[in-house]
């Protein structure tokens, strides 16, 4: 998610849960197999060790959980990344404050978790190429269309505006929107019943959380404003101390990229993507 990472690990549970699969390009599993350690080996059938997935499931569609099963995009790329690259996958469920401090410590090997690529993470991280750009959007009722139809409305200084703390939408109301009211939210579904019940004027999260909302019938009551308010990238993201496993990782982002797997993926859980310009 498009999270800050500031809170050292807390006393908080870790859930794992197992994946495997087979199969894999042959030109991936030599990548693979050439590079990946096999100190431990993996489950019966496997001779890579299991790839520990860090995910904080709690943001649709992104990542999230479902029937008591982890999906989403990141969700459908780990699986097929243990596919790809033989190796056993393994879900470890972790509080997104806490998913750079586990990687650091060695609790888990990547984080697959719609992480955007900051500066301040990246001196912390190695982050894989990146395999979407987006950007923070505004959401406003639909009433309001009027009112705010514009994007440059949202900049006056007598509006309201609402976000989720510790996003990277946080950041862009403290650095753009200062003449604002500003309301931090715990939730993306605290912000939305203040927005229904009219105690801010606009709430901004991430595109693929405002494509999912605006994009539902349940939800006619409201509206996307469908300009990027900034440029964001989505990566997966390493330990610093682990360049064998970003080569993999890349080598297989490389081949999906090239061979069309990413957009099918991207587009079975967010059906439709508008940008204007």
């Amino acid at each position: 998610m498009l999270k800050h990472q500031n809170s050292a690990i807390g006393a908080q549970t870790r859930r794992a849960r197992p994946f495997s699969r087979l199969g894999l390009p042959a030109a991936l599993f030599l990548v693979g197999w050439a590079l990946a350690s096999c100190a431990n080996l993996g489950p019966a059938g496997f001779s890579e060790p299991t790839l520990r997935v860090g995910v904080s499931p709690d943001y649709p569609p992104v990542i999230f959980e479902r029937d008591g099963e982890i999906v989403g995009i990141e969700a459908d790329f780990a699986h097929r990344l243990g596919r790809d690259l033989h190796r056993p996958i393994e879900f470890v469920e972790i509080p997104f404050p806490d998913l750079l401090d586990a990687l650091e410590a060695g609790e888990i090997d990547v984080v697959m978790s719609g992480l955007s690529n900051t500066p301040d993470r990246a001196s912390r991280v190695q982050f894989i190429e990146p395999y979407m750009e987006i950007g923070q959007l505004a959401l406003i009722r639909n009433r309001d269309i009027g009112r705010f139809g514009r994007i440059q409305e949202i900049r006056r200084p007598d509006t309201r505006v609402g976000f989720q703390r510790g996003t990277t939408g946080e950041r862009y109301v403290a650095s753009s929107l200062t003449r604002a009211a500003s309301f931090a939210f715990d939730s993306v579904e605290d912000g939305l019943r203040s927005l229904r019940a009219d105690r801010i004027d606009y709430f901004i999260h991430d595109a693929p959380t405002v494509w999912r909302i605006a994009g539902d019938v349940e939800n006619r009551d409201l509206h996307g404003l469908y300009r990027p308010l900034t440029t964001e990238q989505i990566s997966w993201a390493v330990r610093q101390g682990d360049p064998q496993l970003a080569t993999v990782l890349n080598a297989t982002l490389a081949y999906w990229k090239r061979e069309g797997f990413i957009d099918p993926i991207v587009q079975r859980w967010i059906p439709v993507r508008i940008t204007l310009r």
